[in-house]
């Protein structure tokens, strides 16, 4: 399935992405899962550096709003999703969820990759006015009470919701960026590192 997509690479760009699981499966159901997603995206954006506006983590998708320092968000997103694949399967395999395993199964023969985490493409939309990224990061915190999986935005664990809210050092999975833009000294020191 091929998405939509209306992307630039621009510098101090908001991207709004969707990324699905492999056949919609609901692969994050396991919280070992969203933990292993949460700990990918923690090491991409260490390594190629991006602000991290809003999450959610639902069942069979992700939704993110970013805006990269230097890589385009295809580059950031292949990362993301390959070494999250990869770290699930691995996962998987080690546990013997060998039902969950034969469902990730490519139908193709491929010696480099025989399972499936992600669908091939994804999603991104620029986000080119403050109330366009409003009614976005609106839209992914109240992605799990459409799909009526808790009653308030607070109460699903893996979304950015609550670090919007006053809360202590890591009660929340992934810290978002307060200042959603970068400024040219946090750019120099970046690229300096």
């Amino acid at each position: 399935m091929k998405m939509n997509k209306f992307k630039t690479d621009e510098f101090n760009n908001f991207h709004y992405i969707t990324t699905v699981t492999y056949k919609r499966l609901p692969i994050f159901r396991s919280e070992k899962t969203c933990e292993i997603f949460i700990e990918v995206l923690k090491e991409i954006r260490a390594i190629h550096p991006f602000k991290l506006i809003g999450y959610v983590i639902m069942p069979d998708h992700i939704h993110l709003i970013l805006n990269p320092l230097e890589e385009k968000i295809s580059v950031i997103m292949r990362k993301i999703k390959g070494k999250s694949a990869h770290l699930i399967v691995k996962w998987l395999k080690k546990n013997n969820f060998t039902e969950s395993l034969n469902k990730l199964l490519l139908l193709t023969k491929n010696e480099r990759q025989k399972y499936a985490v992600w669908q091939r493409d994804f999603s991104a939309i620029d986000l080119w006015s403050p109330k366009f990224l409003r009614q976005k990061l609106d839209y992914i915190h109240l992605n799990p009470l459409r799909a009526k999986f808790c009653d308030h935005p607070a109460k699903w664990k893996y979304s950015s919701y609550r670090a919007y809210l006053p809360h202590k050092a890591n009660e929340v999975p992934i810290e978002i960026d307060w200042r959603s833009y970068w400024d040219e000294k946090e750019k120099v020191k970046e690229n300096n590192k």
